[in-house]
Protein backbone atom coordinates (compact mmCIF):
# COMPACT_ATOMS: atom_id res chain seq x y z
CA UNK A 1 0.00 0.00 0.00
CA UNK A 2 1.52 3.52 -1.20
CA UNK A 3 -0.17 6.24 1.23
CA UNK A 4 0.50 9.97 -0.43
CA UNK A 5 0.02 12.84 1.64
CA UNK A 6 -2.50 15.30 0.42
CA UNK A 7 -1.10 19.18 -0.48
CA UNK A 8 -1.08 21.54 2.22
CA UNK A 9 -4.17 23.39 2.16
CA UNK A 10 -4.87 27.41 2.29
CA UNK A 11 -7.27 26.80 5.15
CA UNK A 12 -7.30 28.53 8.30
CA UNK A 13 -6.78 25.23 10.19
CA UNK A 14 -4.00 24.52 8.18
CA UNK A 15 -2.48 27.75 8.71
CA UNK A 16 -3.53 27.40 12.28
CA UNK A 17 -2.42 24.41 13.61
CA UNK A 18 -0.93 21.26 11.72
CA UNK A 19 -3.09 20.11 13.84
CA UNK A 20 -0.17 20.98 15.94
CA UNK A 21 1.81 23.50 17.24
CA UNK A 22 2.54 25.06 16.40
CA UNK A 23 1.17 25.93 13.17
CA UNK A 24 2.69 28.74 15.57
CA UNK A 25 1.39 32.15 14.12
CA UNK A 26 0.93 34.92 16.65
CA UNK A 27 -2.49 35.35 17.65
CA UNK A 28 -4.27 38.54 16.93
CA UNK A 29 -4.53 40.47 19.85
CA UNK A 30 -4.39 43.95 20.77
CA UNK A 31 -3.85 43.08 24.55
CA UNK A 32 -0.11 43.59 23.57
CA UNK A 33 1.44 46.64 25.12
CA UNK A 34 1.73 49.45 22.95
CA UNK A 35 4.24 52.11 23.12
CA UNK A 36 4.00 55.46 23.79
CA UNK A 37 2.27 57.46 20.79
CA UNK A 38 0.78 60.93 19.67
CA UNK A 39 -2.64 61.69 19.93
CA UNK A 40 -3.02 60.55 16.13
CA UNK A 41 -1.58 57.40 16.52
CA UNK A 42 -3.62 56.38 19.48
CA UNK A 43 -6.60 57.96 17.57
CA UNK A 44 -5.57 55.37 14.94
CA UNK A 45 -4.77 52.48 17.43
CA UNK A 46 -8.46 52.82 19.38
CA UNK A 47 -9.87 52.15 15.55
CA UNK A 48 -8.36 49.77 14.79
CA UNK A 49 -9.30 47.70 17.91
CA UNK A 50 -12.42 48.60 17.67
CA UNK A 51 -13.12 47.77 14.12
CA UNK A 52 -11.45 44.39 14.58
CA UNK A 53 -13.41 43.60 17.38
CA UNK A 54 -16.25 44.64 15.19
CA UNK A 55 -15.08 41.93 13.10
CA UNK A 56 -14.16 44.60 10.17
CA UNK A 57 -11.20 43.49 8.88
CA UNK A 58 -11.05 45.36 5.94
CA UNK A 59 -11.43 48.81 8.22
CA UNK A 60 -8.89 47.23 10.84
CA UNK A 61 -6.55 46.97 8.19
CA UNK A 62 -7.08 50.72 6.51
CA UNK A 63 -6.52 51.66 10.33
CA UNK A 64 -3.64 49.75 11.56
CA UNK A 65 -2.34 51.52 7.68
CA UNK A 66 -3.26 54.81 9.05
CA UNK A 67 -1.08 53.88 12.52
CA UNK A 68 1.82 52.94 10.51
CA UNK A 69 2.21 56.14 8.35
CA UNK A 70 2.59 57.79 11.63
CA UNK A 71 4.54 55.17 13.13
CA UNK A 72 6.25 52.71 10.31
CA UNK A 73 9.07 51.58 13.37
CA UNK A 74 6.63 50.15 15.87
CA UNK A 75 7.55 46.31 15.40
CA UNK A 76 3.70 45.24 17.10
CA UNK A 77 1.92 47.46 14.32
CA UNK A 78 3.94 45.55 11.68
CA UNK A 79 2.79 41.97 13.10
CA UNK A 80 -0.55 42.92 14.03
CA UNK A 81 -0.68 43.66 9.83
CA UNK A 82 0.87 40.75 9.12
CA UNK A 83 -1.42 37.89 11.25
CA UNK A 84 -4.39 40.53 10.19
CA UNK A 85 -3.39 39.91 6.60
CA UNK A 86 -2.83 36.25 7.29
CA UNK A 87 -6.93 36.01 8.61
CA UNK A 88 -7.97 37.59 5.44
CA UNK A 89 -5.84 35.86 3.25
CA UNK A 90 -4.30 37.86 1.71
CA UNK A 91 -0.63 36.26 1.76
CA UNK A 92 1.27 37.74 -0.13
CA UNK A 93 0.83 41.37 1.63
CA UNK A 94 1.32 38.96 5.47
CA UNK A 95 4.62 37.98 3.93
CA UNK A 96 5.89 41.87 2.53
CA UNK A 97 4.48 42.77 6.47
CA UNK A 98 7.11 39.93 7.87
CA UNK A 99 9.41 41.52 5.38
CA UNK A 100 8.81 44.84 7.06
CA UNK A 101 9.47 43.49 10.37
CA UNK A 102 12.44 41.88 9.46
CA UNK A 103 14.14 44.96 8.53
CA UNK A 104 13.51 46.36 11.97
CA UNK A 105 14.27 43.50 13.70
CA UNK A 106 16.64 41.04 11.84
CA UNK A 107 16.61 38.80 14.93
CA UNK A 108 12.96 38.43 15.10
CA UNK A 109 13.11 34.45 14.58
CA UNK A 110 9.28 34.31 15.12
CA UNK A 111 8.42 35.82 12.30
CA UNK A 112 11.15 34.10 9.90
CA UNK A 113 9.14 31.34 11.18
CA UNK A 114 5.69 32.48 10.14
CA UNK A 115 7.11 33.88 7.33
CA UNK A 116 7.77 30.31 5.82
CA UNK A 117 4.62 28.95 7.17
CA UNK A 118 2.79 31.19 4.94
CA UNK A 119 5.00 30.89 1.74
CA UNK A 120 4.67 27.02 1.95
CA UNK A 121 1.34 26.52 3.51
CA UNK A 122 -0.34 29.30 1.71
CA UNK A 123 1.69 30.27 -1.23
CA UNK A 124 3.18 26.75 -2.13
CA UNK A 125 6.67 28.29 -2.44
CA UNK A 126 8.66 25.49 -0.44
CA UNK A 127 12.04 26.35 -1.12
CA UNK A 128 11.65 30.20 0.21
CA UNK A 129 9.12 28.70 2.52
CA UNK A 130 12.04 26.11 3.60
CA UNK A 131 14.93 29.03 3.76
CA UNK A 132 12.86 31.88 6.42
CA UNK A 133 12.58 28.37 8.74
CA UNK A 134 16.46 28.03 8.46
CA UNK A 135 17.34 31.91 9.37
CA UNK A 136 14.76 30.78 12.62
CA UNK A 137 16.27 28.53 13.73
CA UNK A 138 20.21 29.92 13.05
CA UNK A 139 18.28 32.00 15.51
CA UNK A 140 16.89 30.32 17.97
CA UNK A 141 18.14 26.33 17.30
CA UNK A 142 16.67 24.54 19.90
CA UNK A 143 13.05 26.10 19.12
CA UNK A 144 10.95 22.57 18.54
CA UNK A 145 7.94 23.90 16.80
CA UNK A 146 10.42 26.07 14.42
CA UNK A 147 11.95 21.84 14.07
CA UNK A 148 8.74 20.66 13.42
CA UNK A 149 7.46 23.16 10.64
CA UNK A 150 10.59 22.68 8.64
CA UNK A 151 9.95 19.04 8.63
CA UNK A 152 6.50 19.63 7.41
CA UNK A 153 7.77 21.75 4.46
CA UNK A 154 10.39 19.23 3.87
CA UNK A 155 7.59 16.38 3.91
CA UNK A 156 5.35 18.73 1.47
CA UNK A 157 8.84 18.82 -0.47
CA UNK A 158 9.21 14.99 -0.50
CA UNK A 159 12.33 15.02 1.27
CA UNK A 160 11.54 12.41 3.39
CA UNK A 161 14.74 11.07 5.09
CA UNK A 162 15.29 14.94 5.30
CA UNK A 163 11.88 15.22 7.26
CA UNK A 164 12.16 12.68 9.52
CA UNK A 165 15.39 14.36 10.69
CA UNK A 166 13.44 17.32 11.37
CA UNK A 167 11.04 16.00 13.50
CA UNK A 168 13.44 13.95 15.49
CA UNK A 169 15.06 17.06 15.86
CA UNK A 170 11.83 18.45 17.30
CA UNK A 171 11.13 15.18 19.50
CA UNK A 172 14.52 15.44 21.18
CA UNK A 173 13.99 19.07 21.82
CA UNK A 174 10.46 18.47 23.40
CA UNK A 175 9.69 15.10 23.99
CA UNK A 176 6.10 16.05 24.95
CA UNK A 177 5.32 17.13 21.31
CA UNK A 178 2.66 14.38 20.00
CA UNK A 179 2.97 15.83 16.80
CA UNK A 180 6.38 15.36 15.83
CA UNK A 181 6.28 11.84 16.82
CA UNK A 182 3.01 11.23 14.48
CA UNK A 183 4.84 12.28 11.18
CA UNK A 184 7.60 10.64 11.97
CA UNK A 185 5.52 7.60 11.94
CA UNK A 186 3.30 8.97 9.22
CA UNK A 187 6.66 9.53 6.87
CA UNK A 188 7.48 6.34 7.76
CA UNK A 189 4.17 4.63 6.78
CA UNK A 190 4.38 6.34 3.31
CA UNK A 191 8.22 4.89 2.95
CA UNK A 192 6.50 1.55 3.56
CA UNK A 193 8.04 1.04 6.87
CA UNK A 194 5.40 -0.16 8.81
CA UNK A 195 6.92 -2.27 11.43
CA UNK A 196 9.22 0.77 12.71
CA UNK A 197 5.77 3.25 12.20
CA UNK A 198 4.16 1.74 14.74
CA UNK A 199 6.14 2.26 18.13
CA UNK A 200 6.43 6.45 16.98
CA UNK A 201 2.42 6.17 16.57
CA UNK A 202 2.17 4.60 19.89
CA UNK A 203 4.31 7.09 21.15
CA UNK A 204 2.25 9.92 19.68
CA UNK A 205 -1.11 8.49 20.85
CA UNK A 206 0.43 7.78 24.24
CA UNK A 207 1.11 11.63 24.43
CA UNK A 208 -2.06 12.82 22.77
CA UNK A 209 -4.56 10.13 23.03
CA UNK A 210 -6.88 12.36 20.97
CA UNK A 211 -4.90 12.70 18.45
CA UNK A 212 -7.37 11.12 15.46
CA UNK A 213 -5.02 11.13 12.81
CA UNK A 214 -2.13 8.87 14.51
CA UNK A 215 -5.34 6.64 15.80
CA UNK A 216 -6.41 6.67 11.82
CA UNK A 217 -2.85 5.81 10.64
CA UNK A 218 -1.98 3.22 13.28
CA UNK A 219 -5.13 1.47 12.21
CA UNK A 220 -4.10 1.62 8.30
CA UNK A 221 -0.83 -0.24 9.47
CA UNK A 222 -2.24 -2.60 11.24
CA UNK A 223 -4.74 -3.55 8.58
CA UNK A 224 -1.61 -3.89 5.74
CA UNK A 225 -0.31 -6.39 8.64
CA UNK A 226 -3.72 -8.47 8.94
CA UNK A 227 -5.11 -7.14 12.10
CA UNK A 228 -8.34 -6.14 11.25
CA UNK A 229 -9.85 -6.43 14.53
CA UNK A 230 -6.80 -4.04 15.89
CA UNK A 231 -7.11 -2.36 13.27
CA UNK A 232 -11.12 -2.01 13.81
CA UNK A 233 -10.96 -0.54 17.27
CA UNK A 234 -8.10 2.52 15.93
CA UNK A 235 -10.69 3.33 13.29
CA UNK A 236 -13.38 3.96 15.90
CA UNK A 237 -11.22 6.25 17.96
CA UNK A 238 -10.10 8.24 15.41
CA UNK A 239 -14.01 8.22 13.91
CA UNK A 240 -14.91 8.98 17.52
CA UNK A 241 -12.65 12.26 18.10
CA UNK A 242 -13.47 13.02 14.50
CA UNK A 243 -16.81 12.00 13.72
CA UNK A 244 -17.24 14.69 10.50
CA UNK A 245 -14.03 13.15 8.96
CA UNK A 246 -15.39 11.32 5.75
CA UNK A 247 -12.40 8.70 5.44
CA UNK A 248 -12.52 7.74 9.19
CA UNK A 249 -15.95 7.01 9.68
CA UNK A 250 -15.26 5.40 5.97
CA UNK A 251 -12.60 2.91 7.51
CA UNK A 252 -14.07 2.25 10.45
CA UNK A 253 -17.19 1.17 8.17
CA UNK A 254 -15.35 -1.07 6.07
CA UNK A 255 -14.13 -3.09 9.09
CA UNK A 256 -17.35 -3.77 10.16
CA UNK A 257 -18.61 -5.00 6.77
CA UNK A 258 -15.88 -6.91 5.51
CA UNK A 259 -12.50 -8.43 6.85
CA UNK A 260 -10.65 -7.82 3.64
CA UNK A 261 -10.92 -4.72 1.71
CA UNK A 262 -8.70 -1.89 0.56
CA UNK A 263 -8.32 1.38 3.25
CA UNK A 264 -8.59 4.54 2.15
CA UNK A 265 -4.99 5.50 0.38
CA UNK A 266 -4.89 9.18 1.38
CA UNK A 267 -4.67 10.20 4.70
CA UNK A 268 -6.20 13.58 5.30
CA UNK A 269 -3.93 15.91 7.64
CA UNK A 270 -4.12 19.85 8.61
CA UNK A 271 -0.76 21.07 8.42
CA UNK A 272 0.36 25.12 8.22
CA UNK A 273 -0.52 24.87 12.63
Amino acid sequence: MTIRPQSISTSSNTLGSMKSIAFLLLALSLVTIMPVVSQDANYWLVQTQSDYNNGSYSLALQDIDEYLEINSSDTWAWIFKANLLIKMKRYSQAVDSFDQLIQLDGSNAQAYNDRGLILSGGMRQHEEGLNSLEKALQINPNNANYWFNKGMILENMESYAEALEAYSQAADLNPSLDMAWYRQGYVLVMLGSYNESLPLLDRAIELNSKNAEAWNTKGLVLMEQNSTQEAQGCFERAAILEPSNRDFQKNKKKTIEEREWVPEKTIKFNSLQ
